[in-house]
């Protein structure tokens, strides 16, 4: 018996010690070459099997696929009878990780806000290609010849060399093949790009002369570049266009909402080690936190290395969505071995799909600005170069026709106006709230000719002495931008002369930029129920806009009305469709222009795609999009650079009135207010308005745009017109979507309460039609809903796993969540795996 005893309890100390985590990382060498063999200690191979029994594995791991021979198909996972047991803990991954994430991660979330809203230019084929030659020829040479990690590329250079880091396996086999070695890098903070920007075009012009370090001063070739390098990286940069626009949101540069998603990807990064012959994918939060890692090229292999014994690899190709297929069934095993080793849900809220790709791939078109009519020029600058002789004083008088619009005075008496290269500029001081100089406003009809005066004097006892005066004049077409522009800026070059054989000359720069001054009368539609045909692309956008595709089938109706917003000053016409669906939690707003060229679009936003208030800093809450309670609602609105703005409503002081009873008096009802905040994504600044306003008033001004809730006309002083009037009607709809009071009909001659039954803009945007409204997603009754629960997945609560109503699609990858898998995978990212 003692001797049966002696050998259980061995048996027991065996398991024991086969079974626990290791008591600290897996000690591979922190640094290797491309190819260099490691051979890890026999205990390093330890993996539970299947069937819960110890192998070895004795070949390098390969992190999206299973190991040649191993019977396991990436497109089928396994069905583990045993969990097996985690490698590492969270403490001994994060001790492998040696860049600080959390900062690096907001520097990378600016430098893709960056490419996206200042240099949309950089996805162009052609740029591209000329970034690559650029990049391969110049760049990569220099830094393996002189290497400095402080030294800033040229923004073309640097998307490209981003892209490519971010396939780190290809991005060392083309590092060592084109220049012999691995070339590094590091995110910088904006004050250091400011402050070695200088040096940074110094040490280009000194090592790649005449090559031009701004691209958009460098000649094209006449013929395409052939890239070295194996990678597909111009393929690579057109994906990376999708990923962008998943993590653009605001809350993917706070503190806090970082903090976790590195904590999450210290746990994927967990899961890669236990499960390494498995394809993982990972949600937003924690990619773009793997996507910052890799772009510190030494660290990541040295982390990984620690790791998993080489680079783990990155793999963003893999979109196919179709039903059975890898990226699917990655989804669905990522979420089912995260649940059963972790605590916290996979679904997040702020992290996941956002159910369509870039607004670039969904059909919008520019602003047309050839046919400006009237409105207002803003002058943000004037600039006067070359000034001919040195006086003392100086005068220059801006004419719009006749009329005086604006004058400046400089003090030259302490300046040498002649030198080479010296300039006066004049524009709005840091403490002014005006982004322009000076303003006036422009009719086409009778166009005038802005006329510029210099006077140059010296002055002696209040008199003017040696006077200089010279004129020159620009027609109004050159101060509105060209036809074919995408922007409403322009710069207007002015030559000056004397009147008398041109015998002094000097130059201004006048920058301008156009505001419309839009009166647009509201003509309503009906709205009308209609089928979705599969192929229309009425059809795509409600796919896209759809908190619910889960419910999208062939059967699937709408209800929508065309609505049309007239100039009557000149005639222009823009096309508002209204569309909303219950069934599909669908409420969406379309803005056409003349020949129904789609500008700009709203739809609702829910919480896979905006966070909670606690998931972010104290401080940050007030101007961050989020949402926090089951009544907030979000619209965000979009046009083909990318999101405009998210406006937020939620209702209150809503109370019914209450009869008397006996001991009580009766209480008077309150229809209450909606309170609105509205987030500008490209000015990054937040106004917040209520409707009705305390004093009772209906009008509510919203961005560069106003409008009566009763009344049928809206103003606007913008070029995005579009994008104005559908924050008029995304406000509009709030209005309708949170008012929890009954819904009545339009012969209800009631005059207590709001009389949105009545009013023009509210009828507009559905009214009393079939909406996915508080009121309904909040009751008991969701019959007309489908008979399922799925107002969670409108306002999933703080903790709530959105999965548990099919938000996040991890389901057993079905597709009958309408293929938005939640998990990062699809478009963007491409599985990540």
């Amino acid at each position: 018996n003692s001797r049966v005893h002696r050998l259980l309890l061995l048996l027991l100390l065996l398991l024991f010690t086969f079974n626990k985590p290791s008591s600290k990382i897996f000690p591979y060498p922190t640094t290797r070459g491309r190819g260099d063999r490691v051979e890890p200690s026999e205990d390093h191979h330890k993996t539970m099997t299947r069937n819960g029994t110890m192998s070895l594995q004795h070949d390098e791991m390969d992190t999206t696929s299973p190991p040649s021979g191993s019977g396991t198909s990436a497109a089928s996972p396994p069905e583990y009878a045993t969990a097996a047991t985690l490698r590492s803990t969270p403490a001994q991954m994060s001790a492998a990780i040696t860049v600080d994430l959390v900062v690096a991660a907001q520097r990378e979330a600016n430098f893709l806000r960056m490419i996206d809203r200042k240099a949309p230019l950089l996805y162009e084929p052609d740029v591209v290609n000329h970034a690559l030659r650029r990049y391969e020829t110049f760049w990569l040479p220099m830094q393996a010849a002189h290497p400095d990690l402080n030294v800033i590329p040229p923004l073309d250079v640097h998307w490209v060399w981003h892209t490519h880091m971010l396939s780190p396996i290809h991005y060392q086999e083309d590092c060592e093949k084109l220049v012999g070695k691995v070339i590094d890098h590091k995110l910088l903070s904006s004050d250091e790009i400011q402050k070695r920007y200088d040096s940074s075009v110094r040490a280009w012009d000194a090592y790649c002369s005449p090559e031009p370090y701004d691209f958009l001063a460098s000649q094209t070739p006449p013929t395409a570049y052939k890239t070295k390098c194996n990678y597909d990286i111009a393929g690579a940069v057109q994906r990376q266009r999708n990923f962008n626009y998943q993590v653009s949101l605001p809350h993917y540069t706070s503190a806090k909402f970082l903090s976790d998603a590195v904590k999450r990807y210290i746990q994927f990064l967990l899961l890669k080690q236990t499960y390494a012959d498995q394809f993982l994918t990972p949600c937003y939060d924690f990619d773009i936190i793997w996507h910052t890692h890799q772009v510190h090229p030494s660290s990541y292999l040295r982390d990984c290395t620690a790791i998993f014994g080489s680079l783990l690899k990155h793999d963003d190709t893999v979109n196919d969505r179709t039903k059975g297929s890898k990226l699917l069934k990655g989804e669905a095993l990522t979420k089912k071995l995260w649940t059963t080793h972790f605590d916290e849900p996979f679904w997040r809220r702020g992290c996941m799909f956002r159910g369509h790709n870039a607004p670039a791939f969904l059909g919008f078109e520019s602003q047309d600005l050839a046919c400006i009519s009237y409105g207002d020029i803003h002058v943000p600058s004037i600039s006067l170069k070359d000034i001919p002789v040195q006086r003392e004083q100086l005068r220059l008088k801006l004419c719009y026709g006749n009329k005086k619009v604006t004058t400046f005075n400089a003090d030259l008496s302490q300046k040498q106006v002649t030198k080479s290269g010296f300039s006066l500029v004049w524009q709005p001081t840091e403490s002014s709230t005006c982004a322009s100089i000076v303003k006036f406003p422009f009719e086409r009809r009778a166009a005038k000719d802005l006329i510029v005066e210099l006077e140059i004097f010296d002055k002696m006892f209040l008199q003017r002495k040696d006077l200089i005066k010279l004129i020159g004049k620009a027609t109004l077409d050159q101060l509105l931008p060209p036809s074919n522009s995408k922007s409403a800026h322009n710069v207007a070059e002015l030559q000056l002369k004397t009147s008398k054989d041109s015998e002094f000359t000097a130059k201004v720069n006048v920058t301008t930029s156009v505001n419309l001054n839009r009166e647009l009368q509201l003509l309503v539609g009906d709205f009308v129920e209609r089928q979705l045909s599969a192929d229309s692309h009425l059809a795509y956008l409600s796919q896209c806009a759809s908190l619910n595709r889960g419910s999208l089938n062939a059967n699937s109706t709408v209800h929508i009305a065309s609505h049309s917003m007239v100039d009557t000053r000149d005639g222009t016409k823009y096309t508002v469709q209204v569309i909303h669906s219950a069934p599909l939690l669908l409420s969406m707003i379309l803005v056409y222009g003349r020949e129904q060229r789609l500008l700009s679009m709203a739809h609702l936003i829910g919480a896979d795609s905006l966070p909670s208030r606690d998931q972010l800093d104290n401080n940050l809450v007030p101007f961050l999009p989020h949402l926090s309670n089951a009544e907030e609602r979000a619209f965000v609105i979009l046009n083909k650079e990318g999101d405009y703005a998210i406006i937020k409503g939620k209702w209150s002081g809503f109370c019914r009135k209450q009869s008397a009873t006996k001991g009580q008096k009766a209480k008077p009802g309150n229809p209450g207010r909606l309170h609105v905040d509205a987030f500008n994504l490209l000015k990054n600044t937040v106004q917040k308005l209520e409707v009705p306003s305390a004093d009772g008033s209906t009008l509510f001004l919203i961005g560069d745009a106003q409008a009566r809730l009763p009344g049928k006309r809206i103003e606007c002083r913008s070029t995005n017109t579009a994008e104005q009037i559908a924050s008029i009607f995304c406000v509009s709809t709030l209005f309708v979507l949170c008012n929890p009071d009954k819904v009545r009909s339009r012969n209800d001659s009631t005059s207590v309460g709001h009389q949105a039954h009545k009013w023009p803009l509210t009828l507009a945007c559905g009214y009393g039609r079939q909406l996915p409204t508080n009121r309904l997603l909040l009751s008991s009754d969701q019959d007309g809903l489908g008979g399922c629960e799925i107002a969670p997945l409108l306002m999933c609560g703080v903790g709530c796993d959105g999965a548990a109503c099919g938000a996040c699609g991890a389901c057993g990858a079905c597709g009958a969540c309408g293929g938005c898998g939640g998990c990062g995978g699809c478009g963007g990212c491409g599985g990540c795996g």
